[in-house]
């Protein structure tokens, strides 16, 4: 079997496509045959040491966590899956390996794949998807009515975002490149704004929720846009930002949690015809290396970055 892997930390020239073997499976694993695979910033962050603390120094490791596949096989105590079963879902942090033909994950980590979904959508799902949903339904407690401002409303993470604060019955204002601006509309956001123009003072105090999907809103603009009482969401803070929401009650910092019941939400949703995220460009595993160093190192496309193993 083949996977993209790391044998040090470091930077994308680290990446190998290399022959691997899995290990045998523990009583709470499955083993996956992987149709699809997504590419994530999280993915390169790790491979540069960036979680080092959870990951370790065992070598080699692989890379990608978001996948969509079907089960090959299960360990003694996995209870919800069966052999030929389509799922998706994650790898656990400490052992990723999405980025390859098989992969093992936690039984916790994946979940039933929606009929309605191929495998390329699937598996643009559980890291942005979760994330959004954690943010949004745990952090903020989002409620019907209330208003959102999603700086980044047409990155995955904003995508995501914005599909469930409209489906949880929130107005959505969000900033997105001009670019994306028709498509942000497109998909739902209630008012669009241009990240090249200031964000106009009218809009200050309006919003019960400030999500900054993109990391480029200062702490003091942050708090600017939120009403009293409002809270303020991050998914990559600067050192400045974590300092701050270290210290206060209402600024949270926001990672994706994949597990049973978070990916069941987000698989409802999409189900349902609430969520889908959209897709920039599919490659196979021999391409996959040159499209995770491409967006790494800047470039854009728009929509998620998939791995394909085989037509899925």
């Amino acid at each position: 079997m083949k996977r993209i892997q790391f044998h040090s930390y470091g930077g994308p020239e680290e990446m190998r496509l290399e022959e691997y073997q899995l290990p045998e499976l523990a009583d709470d694993e499955i083993r996956v045959r992987v149709k699809v695979a997504s590419i994530n910033p999280v993915d390169w962050k790790i491979r540069r040491g960036a979680m080092k603390i959870m990951t370790g120094r065992k070598f080699p490791r692989g890379m990608g966590q978001d996948f969509s596949g079907v089960v090959e096989a299960v360990g003694f105590g996995v209870k919800r899956f069966e052999i030929g079963d389509e799922v998706f879902g994650t790898t656990p942090v400490k052992t990723s390996g999405s980025f390859a033909e098989t992969l093992i994950t936690k039984e916790a980590f994946a979940f039933e794949k929606p009929a309605a979904l191929t495998h390329q959508e699937a598996a643009t799902l559980p890291v942005a998807a979760t994330t959004a949903w954690i943010a949004l339904a745990r952090k903020a407690q989002l409620k019907a009515g209330q208003t959102v401002f999603i700086n980044g409303a047409y990155g995955a993470v904003g995508q995501a975002a914005t599909q469930i604060a409209k489906a949880m019955g929130a107005t959505v204002v969000g900033r997105v490149r001009a670019d994306s601006m028709n498509a942000a509309k497109a998909m739902g956001v209630d008012t669009v704004l241009d990240y090249g123009q200031p964000i106009q003072s009218h809009l200050m105090g309006k919003f019960d929720v400030v999500f900054d999907t993109h990391g480029g809103l200062p702490v003091a603009e942050e708090r600017r846009l939120a009403k009293r009482g409002g809270t303020i969401l991050d998914i990559s803070p600067s050192s400045t930002k974590m300092l701050r929401i270290v210290l206060s009650r209402n600024h949270h910092f926001v990672m994706g949690k994949q597990n049973e019941a978070t990916l069941r939400e987000v698989a409802e949703l999409a189900r349902n015809g609430k969520l889908k995220l959209s897709i920039g460009r599919v490659v196979r595993l021999n391409e996959g290396i040159d499209l995770i160093r491409a967006l790494e190192t800047g470039s854009r496309i728009d929509g998620k970055g998939l791995i394909a193993m085989e037509a899925a």
